[in-house]
């Protein structure tokens, strides 16, 4: 059972570029293309709020991380560098965290004629942004000029996590505040790794319920005979 973890996007240094608008709704589309050039493509619906982001993947995902049947979602806070791992399947939630924090980050916008893309006038920028550990990354950025400048395609340029990262059926709208919290009633675990173990006790335990083997069905009509 593999552990659920919230994508880099989400948790990475492009997550800052996500949260210059007061709230937004979009479908989000990432491929990444990993140190041996296998591309894998995974998509879903992001909300943002501020600082506060929440991304949950279709269930048609094609990650190894989220074939898994535990209905998983993601909440990230990107001032505050931590979140939770949400289940639907198990009712829960587990908190996740880390130590990097965004320091400072430059934008460059480009000379270049604006361009449309995703239905949206966009102007072209680079993005460099530095982090708490001193490391910096590099983005290409598509920023849409009716959107207040969200950027609704992101690219990384000078890092080693490869990726593209596209929105699409943007809508600037905020959403409640609640939705960036676990819901009420949803057990907590210590972490992830917990919560996917509980998942993995379950349906070991459903399969076994299921591999029983049948009992003989009784002949009613020999039983009346004698």
């Amino acid at each position: 059972m593999v552990t659920p973890h919230p994508p880099s996007f989400l948790t990475g240094p492009a997550s800052v570029l996500l949260t210059n608008a007061t709230g937004f709704s979009a479908r989000v589309e990432m491929q990444t293309e990993s140190s041996l050039e296998i591309n894998r493509t995974s998509s879903g619906q992001l909300l943002g709020r501020g600082t506060k982001l929440l991304y949950a993947p279709e269930s048609d995902e094609t990650t190894d991380t989220h074939r898994m049947p535990g209905g998983y979602s993601f909440i990230w806070d990107v001032a505050e560098s931590r979140g939770y791992v949400l289940s639907e399947a198990l009712q829960g939630y587990a908190p996740v965290s880390l130590g990097l924090r965004v320091t400072n980050v430059a934008i460059e916008l480009s000379q270049a004629a604006a361009q449309r893309f995703s239905g949206h006038p966009c102007e072209s920028a680079k993005a460099t942004i530095r982090m708490s550990n001193g490391s910096t990354a590099g983005f290409e950025l598509l920023r849409a000029i009716d959107l207040n400048g969200l950027p609704v395609r992101i690219g990384s340029a000078t890092n080693a996590d490869v990726f593209t990262l596209n929105l699409s059926k943007v809508r600037l709208e905020q959403p409640a505040v609640d939705i960036f919290s676990p819901p009420e009633g949803f057990t907590k675990y210590a972490t992830p790794e917990s919560m996917a173990d509980e998942l993995a006790v379950r349906q070991s335990s459903l399969k076994r319920k299921n591999s029983d083997p049948m009992q003989p069905i009784p002949d009613l009509e020999r039983d009346r005979r004698y």
